[in-house]
């Protein structure tokens, strides 16, 4: 059941309907209508008041710390029952940052993915480079020059150097 395991040392005991009732129990990702369905549902196995005091004490657990759980016309329902859920500026608050967090969260785990795809592109690379290497030597010899004269094109220096050995300064040249 878990909703009145820490609240008392000794357990209430309920009929076979009333546990099916608690079992039932929302979840933190539960929603609105969710929770609206199940104080129904409360009311038939314990009445008006039990059922309001059930379903107060597992919104306080499960519910109030859900921004999808609270919606306005859970809150009227709610207040036409005689339980008031409207959530204060601390709570809407908390709530927001608590959407941000979430899905600061989301980004990250997207990033994991990205970074795998990554690091698994660039080990293909190089098995493919080391199977060039093994199969055709000259091949990779030619391979491996074109590299590296792309890595020095791509640095400032490398561009210097071959802006100047383009004009032909500092370069010796036989005269007979």
């Amino acid at each position: 059941m878990g909703l009145f395991e820490a609240k008392s040392t000794k357990a209430p005991t309920y009929s076979v309907t009333q546990r099916a009732c608690l079992n039932s129990t929302p979840t933190k990702n539960s929603s609105a209508s969710s929770w609206k369905q199940w104080h129904s549902t409360l009311i038939r196995c314990f009445g008006k008041s039990g059922a309001n005091d059930v379903w107060v004490m597992a919104w306080d657990r499960y519910g109030r710390s859900n921004p999808n759980a609270y919606s306005t016309a859970l809150g009227t329902y709610m207040q036409s029952q005689g339980v008031s859920i409207s959530q204060s500026g601390g709570e809407h608050i908390a709530n927001a940052y608590s959407n941000v967090f979430s899905s600061i969260g989301g980004i990250f785990n997207f990033m994991k993915i990205v970074n795998m795809v990554v690091a698994g592109g660039i080990a293909v690379g190089f098995l493919m480079l080391l199977y060039t290497l093994i199969v055709n030597p000259d091949k990779a010899k030619k391979t491996m020059s074109v590299v590296t004269e792309g890595a020095l094109l791509a640095t400032p220096a490398g561009r210097g150097i071959s802006a100047v050995s383009a004009t032909g300064i500092g370069a010796k040249q036989i005269t007979g």
